[in-house]
């Protein structure tokens, strides 16, 4: 009898500390938050949990930075490398339920951000502001840059080799999907090593590069796959940043310091000509409008900067009431800016400061009308502090992205 009472206790005692480990199991779960969903077509990978991919945010439901009264949607839950804002349409035929007629036709257009983290070099996707999925499955830790091409399908990463000194460029093909929702990844292609600046021509499928040697810096241009090498400019001088903005004419600017005379100069992306647009501009950097008609850029001045526009076409310069750096602004199709930025910035030696992350900016968004030189406000700054950077706007110029510089997240902001 007693060896039957022992038994019962046991038994007791063991359900009971099973009971109790479910319980605080359960409990557990419930109360610790799902940090990250995930989507994946790449077969054995990419399941829900996998923390080496990036987080989603959903559309605004459950997202706590997103609400009625709220114009910003946080789009990346980590740093991100680089983005692209984009739409594609389709032309769909359904059949008509009367036979006797004709299918019936219609157009879906589906809009797509895709970006690259900087942890992993993966790329993602949103289609239609549906949760973000990996599209690519190529790991490259630690990614400085990263751009788009080839119509958004190829992303090139920029990356340094384990020696810490060699500047590597690698091209990645966004796969397709397969008939039967998974993707294919393909390899890439490494371009040339030590691009030490890069741009994209308009159409997207042509690299502009700068390389330096022995005898100063080359300007070429190639293919995202390193084919097609035509060079546009030999210059003893190395210290030069590129941009692409008309398909006929690549921009040289001299790489901004306070203490430097600035110049920029257009290269006949055929013939190789070289043509001064602005120059003798202490810490110059510029953005050149769509058609190259516009060119705004800052100047130095003791602590602080000023901004200045300067019509190509006219060869008139105006100043621009606003303390706004070039680089974070982004242009309409009909010349106007979006920038953001602040008159009241802190003291410094400009654009050095915000370049090294010494300063910050609490921005305001500006529309500025490039022809009456007027501006309105678009965002106030308030309840949100940002030091935008990489604007873009989306094809309908309704949404505005943009990476804040202080955490490399990407947001968007409605217009």
């Amino acid at each position: 009898m007693r060896r039957i009472l022992l038994f019962i206790f046991l038994l007791l005692l063991v359900g009971t500390g099973v009971w109790y480990f479910f319980i605080r199991t359960n409990t557990a779960s419930d109360t610790n938050p799902i940090t990250s969903v995930f989507e994946s077509f790449f077969p054995g990978t990419g399941t829900s949990g996998d923390t080496t991919l990036d987080g989603i945010i959903p559309d605004g439901t459950n997202n706590p930075e997103t609400n009625n009264t709220n114009r910003f949607t946080q789009i990346s839950t980590r740093p991100i490398a680089g983005y692209s804002v984009f739409a594609l349409t389709n032309t769909l035929t359904i059949p008509n339920p009367d036979p006797t007629l004709k299918p019936i036709i219609t157009t879906i257009v589906d809009h797509y951000v895709r970006y690259v983290a900087r942890n992993n070099g993966y790329v993602y996707e949103i289609k239609n502001d549906s949760p973000s999925t990996q599209v690519s499955n190529i790991l490259i830790p630690n990614i400085y840059e990263a751009v788009f091409s080839n119509n958004n399908t190829v992303a090139l990463l920029r990356f340094l080799k384990p020696d810490n000194q060699t500047i590597a460029t690698y091209s990645v093909p966004i796969p397709a999907l397969n008939t039967d929702g998974t993707r294919t990844q393909t390899n890439g292609t490494y371009l040339t090593d030590n691009i030490d600046s890069l741009a994209m021509s308009p159409d997207s499928l042509f690299v502009g590069r700068l390389t330096k040697d022995s005898t100063g810096a080359l300007i070429s241009t190639t293919t995202t796959t390193n084919t097609t090498k035509r060079d546009l400019l030999r210059t003893p001088f190395t210290e030069w940043l590129l941009m692409w903005p008309i398909q006929n004419a690549v921009y040289v600017q001299t790489k901004a310091a306070a203490t430097v005379a600035g110049y920029l100069y257009r290269v006949d992306s055929v013939a190789g000509r070289l043509r001064r647009v602005v120059g003798d501009v202490a810490g110059l950097t510029t953005s050149i409008s769509p058609n190259a008609e516009y060119v705004l850029y800052s100047e130095s001045v003791q602590n602080s900067f000023v901004t200045r526009l300067f019509n190509t076409k006219a060869g008139t310069t105006s100043n621009i009431s606003l303390k706004i750096l070039p680089e974070k602004c982004v242009w309409y199709t009909n010349n106007d800016l979006l920038c953001a930025g602040s008159n009241d910035i802190t003291e410094g030696v400009y654009p050095d400061s915000w370049y090294a992350g010494l300063t910050h900016f609490e921005d305001q968004l500006y529309r500025i009308d490039t022809k009456s030189n007027t501006y309105s406000v678009v965002f106030d700054g308030t309840d949100r502090s940002f030091d935008m950077t990489q604007l873009k706007l989306d094809e309908g110029q309704n949404l505005l992205y943009f990476i804040d510089k202080t955490t490399g997240l990407l947001w968007k902001f409605a217009l």
